[in-house]
């Protein structure tokens, strides 16, 4: 078996600095805890959200990683934020 090698990330927020965060919706499970999802752009209220970009990897933190499937349903829209090289969510 291949030893995996940790990193650590720390983040430095300086004054004028801002989060990148967006919301995406879930399109499909990868693995685990890690989902395939789609930026979508909200409008006005009753509208529905509009599909941008393309599909990237976003992981579920809030996952059991012991678990084989996750759980997000397939649609649910979530708040995706890029974290170092990684993009994350926390299921609603």
């Amino acid at each position: 078996m291949k030893e995996q090698q940790m990193q650590e990330v720390q983040g430095v927020v300086s004054p004028g600095a801002r989060a990148e965060s967006f919301t995406c919706k879930v399109k499909s499970l990868v693995s685990h805890n890690v989902y395939k999802v789609r930026m979508v752009e909200i409008g006005t209220p009753g509208s529905l959200p509009v599909e941008i970009g393309s599909e990237f990897e976003a992981v579920d933190l809030s996952d059991d990683f012991l678990n084989p499937a996750g759980d997000v349903p397939i649609g649910t829209i979530v708040v995706v934020a890029r974290v170092a090289n990684k993009y994350v969510f926390n299921k609603p």
